[in-house]
């Protein structure tokens, strides 16, 4: 089974507008409300493609159990350990007149340390050997940096695989507990590196470089360049078709979902970027939070092409 563990969710907000005009009243065209957070979307996007997750992690005040109840409406399983605050609301406003997402974020409420301790016990029941758990998203700012590190520990006693997908200290921190497989996007990868990451090359290298941080494989996505695979066994590129984008945001997150749907199945690293990049394409098909629909998803599949890179790789952990 794949088990999301998102400490910092969301309540998403998508407000559609004809055009977006700073300093002046804007009306609203359409609006929709999605329960959001990395870890969740990827159970999301799973739901969507017909496979089964457990999603938890925290879930603070009333409207965390929103969260919650709007999953398990979705028909997936979950198990959030209820905490005090209140669960974040992120805002997404949508110009369509120049095809441009606007993303605020709210950082979080503070957390009680010891609640984590009673998701790792959770977790300890739930995970067994060949599993996947995937720890995505930011921490709470109360909360350690070696929150991360120490679930990617977690997974590994119960033999499970692990992935990582953060931003920033989290994303650091996270890396130093050698997740089996990191995710992120080159401006995450600019950042944690300090540098631009701009031509296909600098983008391998930034891959040698997580891997040398501890990860076992990197994943990087770079927008309509598509994502790379860099791994002991190799490196893989995966191409998307040429797409017209509504909103990003969730695509990222739809790649890893796609990825892990095969990669669970057995499949190998080149398929999984099939699906994951497919997924992720179709994600850019829809609006706000709204992520990818199978159908999409299945459409695009045949047009993804993904090639494995011929170079020596950088030996990492």
């Amino acid at each position: 089974m794949i088990i999301t563990v998102t400490l910092n969710p969301a309540v998403d907000q998508t407000l559609e507008l004809d055009h977006l005009t700073l300093g002046d009243t804007n009306r609203v065209r359409d609006s929709r409300i999605d329960p959001g957070g990395k870890g969740i979307n990827v159970s999301r996007v799973l739901r969507e493609l017909g496979r089964e997750s457990l999603a938890a992690g925290l879930a603070p005040g009333s409207l965390g159990r929103f969260v919650e109840h709007s999953l398990l409406e979705q028909g997936i399983l979950c198990d959030f350990v209820h905490t005090r605050g209140q669960t974040r609301t992120n805002l997404t406003v949508v110009d369509d007149s120049k095809h441009e997402t606007t993303l605020l974020s709210y950082r979080g409420p503070d957390v009680d340390p010891r609640h984590i301790t009673t998701l790792q016990t959770r977790l300890r029941r739930y995970m067994t050997s060949g599993d996947w758990l995937v720890v995505a998203g930011s921490i709470p700012p109360t909360l350690a940096l070696k929150t991360y590190p120490e679930l990617m520990e977690l997974g590994r006693q119960a033999g499970a695989h692990t992935v990582l997908d953060a931003d920033a200290e989290a994303l650091e921190a996270g890396l130093s507990g050698r997740p089996e497989i990191v995710k992120m996007n080159n401006h995450e990868a600019e950042r944690l590196l300090g540098r631009d990451i701009e031509s296909d090359s600098e983008i391998l290298r930034a891959g040698d470089e997580m891997r040398s941080m501890g990860a076992g494989m990197a994943v990087i996505t770079a927008g309509s360049r598509g994502a790379v695979a860099v791994s002991e066994e190799g490196v893989w590129w995966a191409y998307p078709p040429e797409t017209t984008v509504s909103s990003a945001v969730g695509a990222g997150d739809a790649l890893l979902a796609g990825m892990l749907l095969k990669l669970e199945e057995g499949a190998s690293v080149d398929e999984g970027m099939r699906w994951g990049t497919a997924a992720g394409c179709a994600a850019c098909l829809t609006t706000g939070t709204q992520l990818c629909v199978r159908q999409d998803v299945m459409r695009i599949l045949p047009d993804v092409r993904v090639e494995r890179i011929e170079r020596a790789v950088t030996s990492g952990r």
